[in-house]
């Protein structure tokens, strides 16, 4: 796609459009440089005239100066962030994103293929993720065209994406309400997730959560399931989830949770996560019971690993098990551990029901298996289920000497 060639007054500035893969280009000559810098300092001029002019010359500009009048707002910012020159330069400066990227984004409705579509940011991940055939351009384009300031600001002001993250995803979460009436914001959730996915995309503040309030609304799992691009929207969500775990910033027991829901497979890298980070609280319960919903065999060995991990997952510090379980008759030192839940899960990737093993879980339409149900009373009830599990199984690490 060529950008038009402008006529500065004083001189032709002649710039390559940038690829996909490039942020616009500051390589412009010195000369083209210093008339830019002229034309900025007219916008302080007391002719109202010489202003017009220089905001007119400045609105033509192509997409490798935007770098170089990015530059002098800064300049003027620190200088005078108040000024009158500073204020009408970040105007032109946002009108002029929006204009070259407006003339990408038609280029591309004009002609709905992927080799268009390389020149809009993000599109080399988006196919990475979703696919590069007819269905995901026209979804990207959807995309683009719901959140044009957000990827405009992604092609030329990467700096800045975080911020208009943040402020965009606090929108779209107050959207996140549940209301069958009510379209649900599908384009905007994926243009989130899409630039959110980004390791290198900073999340700042309560961004991630914001992003993650669509977990929590109805309509978002029901497009994932029977939408018209299900498949797309999934393959999206899941980019998104698999940012979240130790060591990212971004809270994992939501992921877990849709993953579970859905069964999206994107749960098992999540979970892995979490069980090799040993993680001592209520995320290491949904990263096995993710394991279990999913139930492949190969995560057997993992879980197995944990069979002898007693640290307390519930009831959580501070909390009795009387009052989280009213009417129920049990010892005050009830507890489910996590190898509690590693010997449940164990038990079912193995084909079997943990009932079997003397273990009274309850199901769950959430979890696969209620969490209370999983835990023992005491140690010797606990050691008792653990040693019929390796009597059943005596190829499980420990079984030997542990049995005897």
């Amino acid at each position: 796609m060529c950008f038009r060639v402008v006529n500065l007054m004083v001189t032709v500035l002649l710039m390559a459009t940038p690829t996909a893969a490039q942020e616009p280009s500051s390589a412009i000559g010195s000369d083209e440089t210093q008339v830019i810098r002229e034309l900025v300092q007219d916008l302080g001029a007391a002719d109202f005239s010489v202003r017009q002019k220089a905001t007119s010359a400045l609105l033509k500009l192509d997409a490798g100066s935007v770098a170089v009048l990015e530059a002098q707002l800064q300049v003027e910012a620190s200088s005078s962030p108040s000024g009158e020159t500073s204020s009408r330069l970040k105007t032109i400066v946002t009108q002029l994103r929006r204009r070259l990227f407006d003339d990408r984004l038609e280029s591309l409705e004009q002609n709905l293929t992927a080799a268009s579509a390389a020149a809009l940011p993000e599109w080399e991940r988006f196919s990475a993720i979703a696919g590069d055939d007819q269905d995901a351009v026209n979804v990207f384009l959807e995309v683009l065209k719901a959140e044009r300031s957000l990827f405009s600001v992604r092609l030329f002001a990467p700096k800045e994406l975080s911020l208009a993250l943040e402020k965009r995803s606090k929108a779209f979460s107050a959207l996140c309400n549940g209301r069958q009436q009510e379209a649900f914001p599908v384009a905007t959730c994926v243009a989130l997730m899409l630039l959110g996915s980004d390791r290198n995309t900073r999340l700042v503040r309560a961004t991630s959560t914001n992003i993650s309030e669509a977990f929590d609304d109805p309509r978002f799992a029901t497009l994932l399931r029977d939408g018209e691009q299900a498949e797309i929207l999934r393959q999206v969500t899941s980019a998104w989830l698999e940012r979240s775990g130790p060591g990212t910033g971004v809270a994992v027991d939501r992921p877990l949770l849709f993953a579970i829901q859905l069964e999206l497979p994107v749960g098992r890298v999540i979970a892995r996560r979490v069980i090799e980070s040993r993680s001592r609280n209520q995320s290491m319960y949904y990263a096995l019971l993710c394991l279990a919903k999913l139930n492949s065999q190969e995560d057997l060995a993992l879980v197995e690993e944990l069979l002898e991990t007693n640290d307390k997952l519930w009831p959580a510090v501070g909390e009795s098990v009387e009052r989280l379980l009213p009417g129920r008759k049990v010892e005050s030192q009830f507890s489910v551990q996590t190898r509690d839940v590693a010997l449940s899960v164990a038990i079912h990737l193995r084909g079997q029901h943990p009932d079997d093993f003397g273990i009274d879980v309850v199901p769950s339409s959430e979890t696969l298996f209620s969490i209370p149900s999983m835990g023992f009373e005491n140690d010797e009830v606990r050691a008792s289920a653990l040693k019929r599990y390796r009597s059943a199984f005596p190829e499980v690490l420990g079984s030997d000497s542990d049995s005897k």
